[in-house]
């Protein structure tokens, strides 16, 4: 059983990259854009004065930011072609349950972005001398798995939301900037208002980004680090929650009508 899925994981993640890498726009959004938005970001904090940049607001929040931006538009773009092309129908039929085949995809749209923030990582640690002499190494990895795991619920969710209705293209054109804004990708949430604040508890990166922040100040209380912890692992499961609902829409909606391409 285990090996089965790990052939299918193999392979689906070797289709799903080789259509990233003969589409130029994934390519440039997946690889090129998160370690863009790193880059700039140390750049304008060096200008600012700031000897070494915010390796959480500036480089790894700049990371997630590109990844985002990729996972929304890759998510709804993957079931659009899905769709249009008539296959849709046959993932949703076929033994490969349709969660199954949309969480590696999105496993592995968040790990190709993964490599670009790993490499503007390196950049502030090798050339901007960001030091980490007290960093609490082992909650700042667990902060970053949190993080990745809640992008990756997200992302779920959104393809399953996409496969559900074609009317859901208009919304989900519109959440990459208001998602990125009230996750505080790139600066700490603090710094909005408190009704945006309110909101922004139901992101899990929010709260992954918060410990990965104490995290690498080097904090070791263990009680503000498993408060964010345990928030963003609860919100990453009710998005999940929610994508199986959906999912399970689907194949109702599937069994009624024998096609998706008019829903």
């Amino acid at each position: 059983m285990i090996g089965r899925f790990f052939r299918l994981l193999v392979r689906q993640m070797d289709v799903q990259l080789r259509m990233q890498t003969f589409n130029l726009y994934n390519l440039l959004v997946f690889f090129l854009q998160p370690a863009v938005f790193s880059g700039v970001g140390m750049v304008l904090s060096r200008a600012a004065g700031r000897t070494a940049p915010d390796l959480v607001y500036t480089v790894i929040g700049g990371g997630i930011m590109g990844m985002w931006s990729g996972l929304v538009f890759t998510s709804t773009f993957d079931i659009r072609a899905d769709r249009r092309e008539g296959v849709l129908e046959l993932i949703v039929g076929s033994p490969t349950s349709l969660g199954k085949v949309e969480g590696i995809r999105t496993f592995t749209n968040v790990a190709a972005g993964l490599v670009s923030m790993a490499a503007a990582f390196l950049v502030a640690v090798l050339i901007f001398k960001y030091p980490l002499q007290s960093a609490n190494f082992p909650a700042a990895s667990l902060s970053l798995v949190l993080a990745l795991f809640g992008m990756w619920c997200m992302g779920m969710f959104l393809a399953n939301f996409m496969v559900w209705s074609r009317l859901t293209t208009a919304i989900v054109d519109f959440l990459e900037t208001p998602v990125a804004v009230l996750s505080g990708f790139m600066y700490p949430i603090r710094v909005l208002p408190v009704w945006m604040q309110v909101i922004s508890v139901i992101f899990p990166i929010r709260w992954a980004l918060e410990a990965m922040q104490a995290a690498l100040q080097g904090s070791h209380d263990a009680a503000l680090l498993a408060r964010s912890w345990v928030l963003a692992l609860l919100v990453a499961l009710a998005y999940l929650g929610l994508a199986r609902i959906l999912e399970g829409k689907v194949h109702d909606l599937i069994r009624v009508s024998g096609e998706l391409s008019s829903i």
